[in-house]
């Protein structure tokens, strides 16, 4: 009972779930119909205590990770999770946006300015913005995305006052903060207010889409929702009656980026039963996805296939090569039940 009790400052990272995207994409007027399905991967994380700390460090399917690592500063484990919860919306805007470009369907982006997810304590901006306050210029300069105003502060030195014309409540006020020094990584520092911003984006399409992910947070679902949102848009099955699992970012031009967490990932989406693992490739110096997921499968010795894409339109065009595969039923039935588990206490993407 005391292990179970007394906390250690580790996240328990392990294997999640691989679950359908099929229920989680809603387009107006247009239904699935797919024989086989895609599959967003997930990892489970849980705060540690003494025993579970023991099961991961001495046992084979748990990984440590201690929390300075993945918290931000000031940031607790509630925080992070509503961080992670909008991450996952604005990975969802990427998805839509990069799906409807690549089948030809009309999609209008509207950048509404930087919405203030969380005003961190004890910094210059605590005292004069708010949560969901939304930034629109600094110093009169028109900033629209959470990376304009990183840029923006970028060449700036703590100690300057910068001025932000703020919406607040739909009323637009302007207010003057003083810089302090943030870090930015281990080692490095940067002039900044203290607040987790957030790009505020309205995002229209025809025909109308909802996604619901749930309970599921971070960015790297992102390329098995375009894929989905894809083959609702398009002539035929890109599924081919095959099991599709994956993980990877996207950007609104189709980019797949790099992710956490793939070693387990990839185990997920073998449980599950999927063939293919799509995961990001590796391009830049320090990537190291496609080649974790690999050795993963080595390891293990799982029968999943890995295949690293750079794009959204590398994962379709090696999906459109696939043969037809036959005695899908099943996978077609799962597919429309909309099976998931629930199990995993936490889980993000």
């Amino acid at each position: 009972m005391l292990g179970w009790m007394i906390p250690v400052p580790y996240y328990v990272v392990a294997p999640g779930s691989a679950m359908p995207v099929a229920p989680m994409v809603k387009i107006q007027g247009v239904n699935p119909d797919e024989a086989g399905a895609f599959y967003l991967t997930t990892v489970s994380m849980k705060e540690g205590n003494v025993w579970n700390y023991l099961l991961a460090k001495y046992g084979a399917d748990g990984e440590l990770i201690a929390k300075q690592e993945i918290l931000s500063p000031g940031e607790n484990s509630r925080e992070y999770f509503q961080r992670q919860e909008e991450i996952m919306r604005t990975s969802q805007d990427n998805a839509v946006i990069a799906a409807f470009h690549q089948a030809g369907k009309p999609v209008s982006v509207k950048l509404r300015g930087v919405k203030i997810l969380r005003v961190v304590k004890g910094m210059p901006a605590e005292k004069v913005l708010k949560e969901n306050d939304l930034i629109q210029a600094i110093d009169r300069q028109p900033v629209q995305t959470a990376d304009q105003l990183m840029q923006a502060l970028k060449s700036r030195r703590p100690g300057e006052r910068v001025r932000l014309r703020v919406v607040r409540d739909g009323k637009l006020r302007e207010e003057t903060v003083t810089l302090t020094r943030l870090p930015v990584m281990p080692g490095k520092t940067q002039a900044g207010i203290g607040i987790v911003p957030v790009t505020d984006r309205l995002v229209k399409t025809r025909p109308v889409i909802r996604l619901n992910a749930g309970n599921i947070g971070g960015p790297s679902a992102g390329l098995m929702f375009s894929l989905e949102i894809v083959n609702r848009l398009t002539p035929g099955d890109l599924t081919k009656g095959y099991r599709v699992a994956g993980t990877g970012t996207i950007s609104p031009d189709g980019r797949v980026g790099q992710i956490g967490g793939v070693e387990h990932k990839v185990v997920a989406a073998e449980r599950e039963g999927a063939t293919l693992f799509f995961v990001p490739k590796d391009i830049a110096p320090g990537d190291s996805n496609a080649k974790a997921a690999q050795a993963t499968v080595r390891r293990l010795k799982l029968h999943i296939k890995v295949v690293p894409v750079a794009t959204l339109q590398e994962a379709i065009r090696y999906l459109e090569r696939l043969p037809q595969r036959r005695n899908t039923a099943f996978h077609q039935a799962e597919t429309l039940t909309g099976r998931r588990d629930w199990h995993i206490i936490t889980l993000f993407s």
